[in-house]
């Protein structure tokens, strides 16, 4: 026989749950195809300083800052990686964040991120930017 309380805790204890399955967060795997959450930024690069990358927002139609501390790759929509210091202005990029949201205050942190290509004149059809993962 289940009491009241117990009933109260184990309804709490199944919303707690439900909340962590909808929260998920799956980031990209380089080179792999792999279900992943909505991306969190995309625009184009305007330029990487001191851990900080600047990129022109297509969804906020500015510049935004996003962390990039302990980020040393960045990974091609084709497949393959490199440097992120090596990053060309003007190229597509698009970020997933450390679990996949933006904090309360300060930048958010880059927990991957993604490239149509090293080369900004290669540009990819006009929904890369807009789609929300892969």
């Amino acid at each position: 026989m289940v009491n009241i309380e117990s009933k109260k805790l184990l309804q709490a204890c199944l919303a707690v749950s439900m909340n962590f399955a909808l929260a998920e967060c799956n980031i990209p795997v380089p080179d792999m195809e792999t279900k992943v959450s909505k991306r969190n930024a995309a625009g184009h690069l305007v330029e990487v300083k001191k851990n900080k990358l600047i990129l022109y927002s297509v969804d906020d139609h500015k510049n935004i800052q996003i962390d990039i501390k302990g980020v040393d790759f960045v990974y091609s929509a084709a497949g393959g990686d490199g440097n992120i210091l090596d990053l060309k202005k003007g190229v597509q990029v698009r970020v997933w964040y450390v679990g996949c949201h933006a904090p309360h205050k300060g930048d958010p942190k880059a927990a991957y991120i993604e490239i149509f290509s090293s080369n900004p004149l290669d540009l990819p059809d006009s929904m890369y930017l807009k789609s929300s993962g892969r």
